[in-house]
């Protein structure tokens, strides 16, 4: 694999096979809520796991479903730590 885009923006971004449709930074960055409250993500270990909070208040965030630009998607801890976003697939 040697090129790869942000599904949503097109910026390019680096070639990974496990998550072909990863969101770049700037997309990530404006991940928010169905309601528009920008949300955080972390990992609650140092070995990974998953947890999200409203920016504006630091209360707890219980989904995984986020949206950039309108488009519904879905953040989760990535392989090796960290979080990955990547859009839902719709048929």
């Amino acid at each position: 694999m040697d090129l790869q885009n942000c599904p949503i923006c097109k910026a390019e971004v680096k070639p990974n096979p496990r998550y072909p449709r990863y969101v770049c930074r700037a997309c990530y960055a404006k991940a928010s809520s169905a309601d528009g409250r920008q949300i955080e993500f972390f990992n609650t270990h140092m070995s990974g796991g998953y947890t999200a909070n409203f920016v504006d208040s630091q209360e707890h965030y219980a989904s995984h479903e986020c949206f950039i630009d309108g488009i519904r998607c879905y953040a989760d801890e990535a392989r090796f730590g960290g979080i990955v976003i990547q859009p839902v697939e719709t048929e």
